[in-house]
């Protein structure tokens, strides 16, 4: 018996340390992740995975560029030149080995499926890749417990409104800037959700591939996420309804008792980014919709055009990886996408996220982004809502939300029928408020269209201020901005009335060179607030002469301007120059206010003067011969 002891522990012992000696599993080669070596490892395993080639475009030089569509045609055209170049042989490659990929050229990246491990080992050896990482597919809703049965709405007829609307839009006093003739007009809104119910009674009208007899989905859809095993939809579908709820709060309108959208007379255009019932994504859908809404292509994802950009993107979702094993635990993942999108003068809203009340619950990209306008949500009694994510963006440490919006108990539309309505409540259902807000303002100030940065700026300092008792980063909820209100609840008519404190310009039409004439720039301040910091500038260009100006001006170059007292509310602040021109020329005039801090002005409609010169008359002699 003592034998049989002896011999099973020996036996124990060689098992114990023959395991001992077992290799280590061996490291992925130094381009591959951790992560994707992983998930090709076994017989028959296979993983999508992003692959990043080497390089990226500069594209500040758009950031000089006047117009919008100047700024999206620059961008676009320098991320696909580049990506053709740099990903050229790779292509040509993956397509002789029969390889299912789409390339993500907004990040100079592919997205490559079904890979094993031979071939994750082809790619992470060739030089033309700098570093392959899982496309884990995770959830993208986050789903809210708090409010499942939400209070029933109640609809009330509001002055100055065509009908009766929600109550979120009312809030956001949509209403009051349709009442001026701004519905949001010429401006498009890309929804990037779990698709759009297209024939909806209160979406069809704005959906912009219908014009009023068919509909043409090419330019106008993208299927980034179709269903597993299936062929992207060519129709826009939603079998989840989050997205078709959304896009409904942004632009919907059903008629009178269902006009549940903020900016009713501009169109949208939509890309899946999360399928099946739960609104799966992943970091490669996420960046193919901001691809699409920068250069819409047909429904096969072919031949990106940029003339027919999206103006705003629409982000109820979070890159969440709790929602999964892995996915999104790159916070800076998507960084390059919505920069190319800022560059290109498309702004991103995005939702604060559902983390609830705790300080630094702003995640998730794209809430935690610089480049994303983030938007908390608030009930109708403009307080916070308990599941709205608290900042600081747990990434940059920076004050977020932006601002707030209505998010409890929103009514919208639904996908399960032409005419089906539904409540939501999230900082899903507050972000597609302030993108119709940033819709109404564009159409109200076209030359605010594609400059983000000074529109974010006039959208947060133009928000009604709300004050918390929560202090979070070390912010004191009663400063403002603060981390949970941000700067306050998003304010259409303000934003608007801003806006139009544009200055005036008025000047002869016609002048003989040398002639002194007057140009006269005035501004009115539209708006209930106080206008600090004002500076009113106006161009001087070379081939004109300042004679005199009243006040008197600061001259740097070819500017002029003047720095003046606040700005109260309904009144009206006037300069003039004198000059005269030397030449014969078409002289344009052009002034701009600066107030409140802006990143830079808000620009007044130009106006030209002729200037000819002067016609030489000969007096008629005739000669008296003697």
């Amino acid at each position: 018996m003592q034998q049989l002891r002896l011999f099973i522990a020996s036996a124990l012992c060689l098992v114990t340390l023959t395991a001992w000696r077992l290799p280590a599993p061996p490291e992925p080669p130094p381009r591959i992740s951790a992560r994707a070596w992983a998930a090709t490892a076994g017989q028959g395993a296979v993983a999508d995975v992003i692959v990043t080639a080497p390089g990226y475009p500069d594209l500040s030089p758009a950031y000089a560029l006047r117009t919008k569509e100047a700024k999206t045609r620059f961008v676009a055209q320098a991320l696909l030149a580049h990506a053709e170049r740099a990903q050229a042989q790779l292509r040509a490659d993956l397509a002789a080995r029969g390889l299912s990929f789409f390339p993500l050229w907004i990040t100079n990246q592919i997205v490559v499926r079904g890979v094993d491990r031979p071939t994750l080992r082809w790619l992470g050896a060739r030089r033309d890749v700098i570093h392959i990482d899982l496309d884990e597919q995770t959830r993208g809703i986050e789903r809210v417990t708090e409010y499942r049965h939400p209070t029933p709405h109640s609809l009330l007829p509001t002055p100055n409104s065509p009908g009766i609307t929600e109550w979120g839009v009312r809030r956001v006093n949509a209403p009051q800037v349709w009442a001026m003739g701004y519905t949001g007009q010429g401006i498009v809104i890309a929804n990037l959700d779990t698709g759009v119910r297209w024939d909806h009674t209160a979406l069809k009208a704005q959906y912009r591939g219908w014009d009023g007899a068919s509909a043409t989905h090419d330019y106008n859809w993208f299927d980034a996420a179709p269903a597993t095993g299936n062929p992207p939809s060519p129709v826009p579908v939603d079998v989840n309804g989050h997205g078709t709820h959304t896009t409904g709060t942004a632009v919907g309108d059903g008629g009178p008792g269902n006009q549940i959208g903020v900016a009713p007379g501009a169109k949208w255009i939509a890309c899946r980014n999360m399928a099946g019932p739960t609104g799966i994504g992943s970091v490669a859908r996420y960046i193919a919709c901001f691809q699409f809404a920068l250069a819409p292509t047909d429904v096969n994802g072919n031949a990106p055009d940029p003339a027919r950009s999206a103006d705003i993107t629409s982000n109820s979702w979070a890159c969440d990886p709790d929602y999964g094993e892995l996915g999104c635990d790159v916070p800076t993942a998507l960084i390059t996408a919505t920069q190319a999108l800022r560059d290109a003068g498309i702004m991103v809203v995005a939702s604060a996220g559902n983390r609830g009340s705790a300080c630094r619950s702003v995640v998730h990209a794209p809430a935690t982004l610089d480049q994303a306008f983030t938007i908390g949500a608030t009930d109708s009694s403009d307080a916070i809502a308990g599941f709205s994510s608290r900042g600081p963006s747990s990434l940059t440490g920076r004050i977020k939300p932006d601002v707030v919006a209505p998010g409890v108990g929103v009514r919208s539309a639904r996908p399960e029928s032409p005419a089906n309505y539904g409540l939501s409540s999230g900082t899903s259902m507050a972000a597609p408020h302030v993108a119709g807000v940033v819709a109404l303002l564009w159409s109200a100030a076209p030359g605010l269209r594609g400059d983000v940065e000074t529109t974010e700026a006039l959208l947060r300092q133009t928000a009604r201020p709300l004050a918390s008792n929560e202090s979070c980063g070390g912010v004191s909820g009663a400063s403002r901005p603060n981390n949970t209100y941000g700067y306050g609840l998003v304010d259409a008519l303000a934003a608007v009335h801003a806006a139009l404190s544009a200055p005036v310009v008025t000047a002869p039409a016609a002048v003989r060179m040398n002639e002194p004439f007057t140009v006269v720039i005035s501004a009115t301040n539209v708006t209930p607030l106080t206008r600090t910091g004002v500076v009113i500038s106006s161009s001087l260009p070379a081939t004109l002469t300042l004679i005199s100006a009243e006040p008197p001006g600061a001259v740097n170059g070819e500017t002029i301007s003047w720095k003046l007292p606040d700005l109260a509310p309904s009144s009206a602040l006037t300069v003039s120059m004198v000059v005269s021109a030397a030449q014969a020329s078409i002289v344009t005039h052009q002034a701009h206010i600066w107030f409140d801090g802006l990143p830079s002005p808000v620009a007044g409609s130009p106006t030209t003067t002729v200037v000819s010169g002067y016609r030489l008359i000969f007096p008629f002699v005739t000669h008296n011969p003697r």
